[in-house]
């Protein structure tokens, strides 16, 4: 199989240079490598000739799947493995997944851990990352149905990314929308654990903070496009054990509370107490095969702090995608776009504040007849409460900036099968120049159409 390499990359000066070459270094040959420098302020595109790229695109897209379409045209290889910009591939890592491919899988992805060294965010990301890949990602991988083929490190066979249109776009989290794109056409997706690639993770909580909002926003945004291929067993096996994990974590928070609150049920923590020693055991077991046992220990603290934390931007996330209608729409991290959340639909809002009113009343009427104070109050506190704060004030229902302290104008969406889930987004900007794909390339339809957007300029070194 022949192979083609597809960087994205933003303000990826100091990186991409040693990623070109890691990807050139590979003992596997290269046939062509593509970098797409995206809204770059820095010499990303001229680090990237001067390190070998065999063509540079530069676009002001802000936006990694339109990035990948637009380098889509000119891939004549039959697979294109995909980097990012801030990622290193270890010795052996694209010969092993294309290895995979050629076994009779569509696509794969490697492992994944973190480039720095050490750090709170960094051990936690590690120990998150190590056990990932000794547990979930092998349960998946064994039922069928990976989550998410990671776009840090992947393997596409080209005629698979044509067949479904190139990558799509319109959501926060362009590396989970293609994989379900493939599961849904019928692709065989596979995980090659033993391939490795380094890639940069925060290191400070406001880069921490930056990211995961939009890697949770991303996960649900995803559920709701593809909520037809949930019903799937393999899907409701996958998902539905994610989403058992994230409800459990603030039931086991409830329950605990209750009971040191009532002083009731006390032998539960020393049940529980057992519970915690031997999953302990068994995750630093696994993490240590990946790390070992000294990396293991330093993690595993961050990890649980940082757990609770995820858990909660993830329930956010949902409730806000799922609920309240309200899409997280921006690019965020060190690329130091600024953020932006769709308001809530007027439908929306009538909707949930008369089923908040109604049942709230409900209830209220309920615990009136029963004699019950609390189950009185507070379901009458909701029904007045939450209708209220859904009225939308004056000069309200514009999309949110973070940082600019101003109002912009709602962007337009665009025109989608299920526009209450599913998020579109358009990047305006009339393309300028586009370079002539290479001559005699056998290209379907699907694949050689491109996002609309960006200026685009392509220059062969």
């Amino acid at each position: 199989m022949t192979v083609a390499v597809l960087i994205p990359a933003h303000n990826e000066e100091g990186t991409i240079g040693e990623l070109v070459q890691a990807c050139l270094d590979q003992p596997y040959p290269i046939a062509q490598l593509i970098v797409v420098a995206d809204s770059c302020k820095d010499r990303t595109a001229d680090a990237a000739r001067a390190a070998g790229a065999t063509l540079v695109l530069e676009t002001t897209h802000a936006d990694k799947a339109a990035n990948q379409n637009d380098a889509l045209p000119y891939v004549t290889a039959d697979v294109v493995v995909g980097f990012d910009g801030d990622s290193k591939p270890m010795p052996s890592c694209i010969p092993l997944m294309v290895a995979d491919l050629e076994r009779g899988y569509d696509a794969t992805c490697s492992s994944i851990l973190p480039m720095q060294d050490t750090g709170f965010f960094i051990e936690s990301r590690r120990f998150a990352y190590s056990l990932g890949s000794q547990w979930w990602r092998l349960c998946q991988r064994r039922v069928g149905r990976l989550q998410v083929l990671t776009g840090a490190s992947y393997a596409f066979r080209m005629d698979a990314v044509r067949a479904v249109g190139g990558f799509p776009g319109g959501l926060i989290s362009a590396d989970m929308d293609i994989t379900w794109k493939l599961h849904e056409g019928g692709y065989r997706c596979w995980y090659t654990a033993d391939a490795l690639t380094l890639t940069i993770d925060p290191e400070t909580w406001a880069e921490y903070k930056a990211q995961m909002p939009r890697w949770a926003a991303g996960y649900f945004q995803n559920v709701a496009r593809y909520k037809r291929q949930m019903w799937n067993w393999r899907s409701l096996l996958t998902v539905g054990t994610a989403m058992f994990d994230l409800v459990t974590l603030w039931w086991w928070v409830v329950v605990v509370a209750y009971n040191l609150a009532t002083w009731q049920h006390l032998s539960m923590f020393r049940y529980m107490g057992y519970w915690f020693v031997g999953h302990t055991a068994l995750t630093m077991y696994l993490v240590s095969r990946v790390v070992g046992w000294k990396k293991a220990a330093l993690g595993f603290a961050p990890y649980t702090i940082l757990n609770f934390y995820n858990k909660y931007v993830y329930t956010r996330s949902m409730i806000r995608e799922w609920l309240l209608g309200r899409h997280y729409g921006s690019w965020t991290g060190r690329s130091g776009r600024k953020l932006v959340i769709t308001p809530m639909s007027a439908d929306r809002r009538w909707a949930l504040g008369t089923t908040a009113a109604l049942g709230g009343t409900a209830l209220s009427i309920a615990g009136g007849a029963l004699g019950r104070p609390v189950l009185w109050a507070v379901p009458l506190a909701a029904a007045v409460l939450v209708p209220l704060s859904l009225i939308r004030p004056s000069g309200s229902g514009r999309r949110r900036a973070s940082g600019s302290g101003q109002r912009t104008a709602p962007t337009p969406p665009v025109a989608a099968t299920d526009p209450e889930e599913t998020l579109q987004l358009v990047i305006p900007g009339p393309r300028r120049a586009h370079a002539t794909p290479p001559t005699g390339a056998d290209h379907g339809a699907d694949s050689t159409r491109p996002l609309p957007g960006a200026a685009t300029t392509a220059r062969h070194h």
